[in-house]
């Protein structure tokens, strides 16, 4: 492909936003320079990354595809007003889902060490730079194409590795983004133990709890020689931590899209993301139903947990003037969905 997908990024941050993204940073102008540069490329190589497995990639399209990108059209009064924080959050969530905690922390770490910037401050200019990265791929590269799919997206980042590591700092370097699966959930464990996540932070790191529990007690407790049955529960293992991951990447695009709606104009342009959310949350309904009962219950419970923020939010927009009417229908339609988790 005859474009460097860095500059295509790079093209977005005005002078306006580098200075906005300083201001977050709140370092000298050398470490924040530093923290900018080496987390374009850095993030592209985690996104890269999560793609090199068929569900990773699956869920990176979807994020990549659920992405409102009209924010490059407005980018500098986006990040300067109240939507930074939503705007900020969102992006933090689906990098959460799609690196994982470790392979996140992993990144910031590398970052924060090159610039010499914070690793917190490190953390939400990552999560600003998320939905940006996520636009220009979608306006750029995915926009009216038709064709574009899982398969070639990939194949774009492969055929952009050589301009990614071109970018990369003199200097930087990344520290392994794998990590061992035991690690993985302690960490999500006392990182939803300690920081006070919402319960939709939590939904992962349970789907991944319900799995290890689902093998201990087929390989440890019961009898070790019925092997269809272990195929049977790795299967279910899988399956959960898939769904858990499709749910928070659901439920992130919802509050994104949600919390963008400030009128008549911003409701019809959020609809398509309402609506495709939706639809994904009926998919994942009937997923739940075939599965077995004993990793089906923990997870609609915390769904179900999840859900009352939502509907404050729902409340919320359906009060604004103006908005109510335009989005009536979409919002019936995603509460007979959220009512089949309850």
């Amino acid at each position: 492909m005859s474009f460097n997908i860095t500059d295509l990024i790079k093209d977005q941050l005005s002078d306006q936003v580098t200075s906005q993204f300083g201001s977050l940073l709140g370092g000298s102008d050398s470490q924040n320079g530093s923290a900018i540069a080496s987390a374009i490329p850095g993030l592209l190589s985690g996104l890269m990354n999560a793609g090199s497995s068929s569900s990773g990639a699956d869920s990176l399209f979807n994020a990549i595809n659920d992405q409102d990108d009209s924010i490059l059209d407005n980018l500098g009064s986006l990040l300067g007003g109240s939507g930074q924080s939503s705007m900020m959050s969102a992006g933090s969530s689906v990098l959460g889902s799609l690196l994982g905690g470790n392979g996140l922390g992993s990144l910031v770490s590398s970052i924060s060490g090159f610039s010499g910037a914070g690793k917190g401050p490190i953390k939400s200019l990552l999560g600003l730079l998320a939905p940006i990265i996520f636009g220009v791929i979608k306006r750029k590269l995915m926009g009216g194409s038709g064709g574009f799919d899982v398969g070639s997206l990939m194949n774009m980042f492969k055929g952009q590795k050589d301009n990614i590591s071109a970018s990369m700092p003199s200097g930087f370097q990344l520290n392994d983004f794998s990590s061992n699966a035991t690690e993985t959930i302690r960490e999500n464990v006392n990182t939803a133990q300690t920081e006070g996540k919402s319960m939709l932070g939590k939904l992962l790191p349970l789907a991944l709890l319900i799995g290890a529990g689902l093998l201990a007690y087929n390989f440890f407790i019961k009898d070790k020689s019925n092997a269809d049955s272990a195929r049977e529960t790795t299967s279910s293992v899988i399956q959960a931590n898939d769904i858990g991951k499709e749910v928070k990447s659901i439920f992130s695009s919802l509050t994104g899209s949600l919390g963008s709606i400030t009128d008549t104009d911003s409701a019809k342009a959020a609809l398509p993301q309402i609506t495709g959310a939706t639809d994904k949350l009926g998919n994942i309904a009937g997923m739940l139903a075939k599965m077995p009962e004993a990793a089906q219950a923990p997870i609609k419970s915390t769904i179900a947990n999840a859900i009352t923020p939502l509907k404050s939010l729902i409340d919320k927009v359906g009060a604004t003037p103006g908005v109510g009417d335009v989005i009536k229908p979409a919002i019936e339609s995603l509460a007979a969905k959220l009512a089949l988790f309850q």
